[in-house]
């Protein structure tokens, strides 16, 4: 009885070690300095396309077992949009990112912060997204984001779609 223990010991202990080299490793795709650019729409608007391009540049840092913190810039160009009067506008948001990543170079996040969008003045968002890692140095992202303020005609439930590459 105390030898089939020990073996059932010995095997969870292997496997809990092997889990966290690897959320230990995956998270080492996702430290450091990063920046690349996206495209995305505001799928809340009733009809048609209110798009936007922009690009995003920040730093993560890996707290070890898969756990990553990161600070977060972006700038995009809205054309067309039903947010503001006059019809397109300049966002500028700074964001807070906290993620886990797994032993497959995945890693999911959540996003908040605030920022300045020409026309509406001060806007804040948060959101939820994941991202992949290529061959260590490029990532393919996609999240969803919220973004509200006073000035705004209405909230945005913005859809992202992105590419970057990791230093």
């Amino acid at each position: 009885m105390g030898s089939t223990i020990k073996k059932f010991a010995m095997a969870a202990s292997v496997a809990v070690a092997s889990l966290a080299g690897g959320a230990a490793q995956a998270q080492s795709a996702f430290d450091g300095f990063y920046l690349g650019a996206f495209i995305q729409n505001d799928f809340a608007k009733a009809a048609g396309l209110d798009g936007a391009v922009g690009a995003w540049a920040g730093y993560n840092y890996g707290f070890g077992n898969g756990f990553i913190l990161g600070a977060e810039a972006e700038v995009q160009y809205d054309w067309a949009t039903s947010q503001v009067p006059a019809g397109s506008a300049f966002t500028g948001l700074v964001n807070a990112r906290a993620g886990y990543a797994t032993a497959s170079d995945f890693m999911i996040y959540a996003k908040g912060g605030a920022g300045f969008m020409s026309g509406a003045g001060f806007i804040y968002d948060f959101g939820a997204g994941a991202e992949y890692a290529l061959g260590g140095k490029y990532l393919v992202r996609g999240e969803v984001v919220r973004v509200m303020g006073a000035g705004l005609a209405r909230p945005r439930t913005d859809f992202k779609l992105g590419v970057g590459y990791s230093f």
